[in-house]
């Protein structure tokens, strides 16, 4: 990955794995009650219907009543019984949900009191909470291989493993397998499906798999970044060296930091290490809504 930025001589951030025990406990306990107050606001919500199951499901046939719709009427019930019918539906709200985490050395850097992978793993934890309540979730934890994958499933407890897991892990490797963790996706996903791509946003993405992807699931590419990787500095030359490759240069004031693409089909976020990530979330989960009502 190139243009990951970090100053020469700053300390690495403490591996949160030896932090472990009741630190990383109350650290999981902490985002659940911070999950919890997003889903109380509205936040579960949004997700349920920004994001649909498979379709829809016949469930009974029952008499007109005012205001049914008229498409709805079940003509073979009407004419054997003489009375009008409708058929109901319930929308079959069987999803699963994958994150794809990216743990490489690079979401090391931050500027400020977060690094780019504490934006990652916080992120990342509210979506597999969110989805744990209603849908199954798994997750694909990788660096420059494919560190961990985590099976989906439904329950309150498996969401808290994620969690923990994500929580747990430290940053490492040599380079960012997205691309693997991209086709592993396809792999584990029999049915339609939700996948969260939390990426470091220097990284380089695997353009046309994510679009492939994208034909079949619905994906959310997530892109974090710090404001000093974002902006560069405005005052002084700074010795920066890529983590993952070990190159050394100098950055100048304002080097300017190069677009992120767009890519078809594909919903993005764009977050920041000095920011707050749930305006973000709310407002891609309300543009699908949108989508959906149209």
């Amino acid at each position: 990955m190139s243009s990951v930025l970090r100053y020469l001589g700053k300390p690495q951030p403490r591996d949160p794995v030896t932090r472990g025990g009741p630190q990383l406990h109350s650290q999981v306990h902490r985002l659940e009650i911070r999950a919890r107050k997003a889903m109380q606001a509205g936040l579960t919500g949004h997700f349920l219907s920004a994001f649909r199951g498979r379709g829809l499901e016949f469930e009974e046939v029952r008499d007109y009543r005012p205001g049914d719709d008229v498409k709805t009427i079940d003509w073979n019930v009407t004419a054997r019984t003489g009375e009008l019918h409708v058929k109901l539906y319930r929308e079959e709200r069987d999803l699963t949900v994958l994150l794809l985490v990216d743990l490489s050395a690079s979401t090391r850097f931050g500027s400020g009191v977060m690094t780019v992978h504490d934006l990652i793993a916080e992120v990342s934890s509210l979506f597999a909470l969110v989805a744990a309540r209603r849908d199954r979730i798994g997750a694909i934890l990788f660096d420059d291989t494919l560190r961990q994958v985590i099976p989906p499933r439904r329950s309150w407890r498996h969401g808290l493993r994620v969690v923990r897991e994500v929580l747990g892990a430290a940053p490492a490797g040599r380079g960012t397998a997205v691309e693997d963790a991209v086709r592993a996706a396809g792999r584990i996903l029999h049915r339609r499906g939700v996948v969260f791509v939390v990426v470091d946003a220097a990284c380089h993405l695997p353009r046309r798999q994510l679009v492939a992807l994208a034909g079949r699931h619905d994906v959310v590419l997530v892109r974090v970044t710090d404001p000093l990787e974002r902006e560069g500095s405005q005052t002084a030359h700074l010795p920066v060296v890529d983590v993952e490759q070990g190159r050394r240069w100098v950055l100048s004031p304002g080097a300017p930091r190069s677009s992120q693409p767009t890519l078809p089909g594909i919903d993005a976020i764009d977050l920041s290490t000095d920011s707050e990530y749930l305006p973000a979330v709310q407002a891609m989960l309300e543009r699908r809504e949108l989508r959906h009502a149209r």
